[in-house]
């Protein structure tokens, strides 16, 4: 948190002890919520976050120690994979592989029923495989 108010310019000051400003689990409802008309046209928010008053600020990666740099009070935001988009994709992609050759082992070699039977197998591993995968994901 930024000791006094002289070196930033945020209204109203938070108080002390809540820091950040914003609470995570709020910030993360306000960044995934439906956007209505009031959110869009209000700045109550951004009002809150600390900005620099005096010189804009300048980060150095390799001379961290420098007294040139201008360091300040900022924002992380860390994204992870959506882990519902990778199941929907590999689930589609095992669906995809066993009827292709389901319907390529039934051309081939003329067999139904050993062709379904290879490509149902595949089809209930693979979903298995990729439900066990979401369900360590998400623990």
């Amino acid at each position: 948190m930024p000791p006094n108010t002289q070196h930033y310019d945020f209204a109203p000051p938070p108080p002390l002890e809540m820091v950040p400003p914003i609470a995570a689990d709020h910030l993360v409802h306000l960044l995934t919520a439906e956007c209505t008309a009031t959110l869009q046209s209000g700045s109550f928010y951004l009002d809150q976050l600390p900005k620099k008053r005096d010189k804009p600020l300048k980060f150095i990666s390799r001379d961290l120690y420098n007294q040139d740099n201008n360091v300040g009070y900022g924002l992380r935001f860390v994204e992870t994979p959506d882990p519902s988009v990778i199941v929907a994709f590999l689930f589609w992609i095992v669906v995809l592989v066993g009827t292709v050759f389901g319907v390529c082992w039934s051309v081939v070699e003329r067999d139904l029923q050993s062709a379904w039977t290879i490509s149902t197998y595949f089809i209930s591993a693979g979903a298995l495989a990729v439900v066990t995968w979401q369900v360590r994901m998400t623990t």
